[in-house]
């Protein structure tokens, strides 16, 4: 390899209030008490089975057709006694204010320690993410943006994830071959399918155990990539 790319959320960065929270929350107010583990479950499977929708998204209006179908889907799953009209709309509110403040993302533990052993090797280091600015304000409070050059975000080269484009303008920058690039990335329809259509090596970093029916390479997280590295 003489480049790895990475994905930003879910893989290197985290909200640190859970959306089990902010589930519980919001149905609360409508008086509805949920068990976080019911929560868990049905955001689960959402994230699993709505992977594919959610890499057909390529403009705004998609992106919010896309999450009121996935509350649909998490609010059948619980089969609360509410009408889901009548809680996207709190839901959408309070999950934007969660997702829009920079103070409540963090990396995972296993992040900065990888970044560094990436450090003492002769390998560049990118990042691809379908974000807006509010990823350059994360990874700037985080003190993340040292490690990474290039830094391509979607909504700065007008292409997304699984678009080719994204990646090559990722592989320009970084003046690098796709068949000497990995890309590491949470989604199998986002970041695997697009990484592989743009002939770069995938890997799905599975952090909370969804895809093992996926045919790709995975791993829970990034000390099983160390090995690899040092070889």
């Amino acid at each position: 390899m003489d480049a790895v790319f990475f994905d930003l959320g879910g893989t290197l960065v985290d909200t640190i209030v859970p959306r089990e929270r902010v589930w519980s929350d919001v149905l609360s107010d409508r008086g509805q008490e949920v068990a976080q583990e019911r929560i868990t479950a049905a955001l689960r499977t959402a994230d699993r089975d709505l992977d594919g929708r959610f890499a057909a998204i390529q403009e705004a209006s998609d992106e919010t057709e896309f999450w009121l179908e996935y509350d649909r889907t998490v609010l059948g799953q619980l089969d609360v006694d509410v009408q889901a009209e009548e809680v996207v709309g709190d839901l959408s509110k309070a999950m934007g204010r969660m997702v829009m403040d920079e103070a409540n993302w963090a990396d995972y533990p296993d992040v900065r320690p990888f970044l560094e052993e990436l450090g003492q090797h002769d390998l560049g280091v990118g990042l691809i993410s379908n974000a807006t600015d509010l990823a350059r304000r994360v990874m700037r409070r985080l003190d993340l943006e040292r490690y990474f050059d290039p830094i391509i975000i979607s909504s700065e080269v007008g292409h997304r994830k699984p678009s080719r484009g994204i990646f090559d303008i990722a592989l320009t920058e970084a003046g690098v071959p796709a068949s000497r690039a990995m890309y590491i990335g949470d989604k199998p329809a986002v970041d695997v399918a697009g990484a592989r259509d743009a002939g770069l090596n995938a890997v799905l970093i599975d952090r909370a155990d969804l895809f093992g029916d996926r045919d790709c390479i995975r791993i829970p997280d990034l000390d099983y990539l160390g090995a690899y590295i040092r070889r």
